[in-house]
């Protein structure tokens, strides 16, 4: 072998070497942010692997476009403390986890681009033992996995995302959800028919706020 052939082979024998081994960093880092071992100040560590993602960003950009998620993972979208409390499995089948990606590919991914900062799901996934234990209807988007709930991460603005989801604009339904003193953001995608609805949860009751909602956000 020539030696400037020699060392082009040894150039990107070395470069790709480096690239697996970023991605390594990347999975693992990834995988101990799912489970919860890393925390964020002034957030939950629970649901913060979409936070970790953006320390590794440059280096995963071609890993992200071939698994097509760039921001959550399922592990996050079916986490739930309430379900290991009480010994629930909310495993996805097959047909939940393809719209668990579907949800994720094409809203939720969306909307925090635009949002451009971290953003914490506080609930994604619930099979109907799980539903019925956290007090949800019957036939919630939350049970077919088309349907999450998020809050802003620490230093982030509800409205912020609320905004960003509005301009993105093409999800099925949208709910500011009020109980309890606290607000979150209930946002469903699915592959047809979508309503382009926002509604506002207040007081035990829903209303349509789809032409008005800048007075409540």
């Amino acid at each position: 072998m020539k030696p400037k052939t020699k060392r082009a082979a040894i150039v990107a024998l070395i470069s790709s070497a480096v690239v697996a081994v970023a991605l390594l960093v990347w999975w693992i880092t990834r995988r101990r942010a799912e489970r919860g071992i890393i925390g964020v100040s002034g957030t939950s560590s629970e649901g913060t692997g979409n936070i970790v993602t953006g320390v590794v960003q440059a280096v995963i950009d071609k890993g992200k476009e071939i698994i097509g998620m760039k921001y959550f993972t399922i592990s996050e979208l079916t986490r739930s403390a309430t379900a290991r409390q009480l010994g629930i499995d909310n495993t996805p089948n097959a047909t939940v986890r393809a719209n668990l990606e579907a949800l994720v590919v094409n809203c939720l991914d969306p909307v925090r681009t635009i949002y451009g900062k971290p953003i914490i799901v506080t609930s994604g996934y619930r099979c109907p033992e799980l539903n019925a234990a956290v007090g949800g209807v019957v036939n919630s988007q939350h049970t077919t996995g088309n349907a999450a709930d998020i809050k802003p991460a620490s230093g982030g603005s509800l409205e912020g995302i609320f905004r960003a989801a509005v301009q993105f604009g093409d999800f099925d339904q949208m709910i500011l959800e009020e109980k309890g003193g606290g607000r979150w953001i209930h946002i469903s995608w699915r592959a047809s028919n979508r309503r382009h609805r926002i509604l506002l949860y207040r007081n035990g009751s829903y209303s349509d706020i789809t032409s008005r909602w800048e007075q409540y956000v």
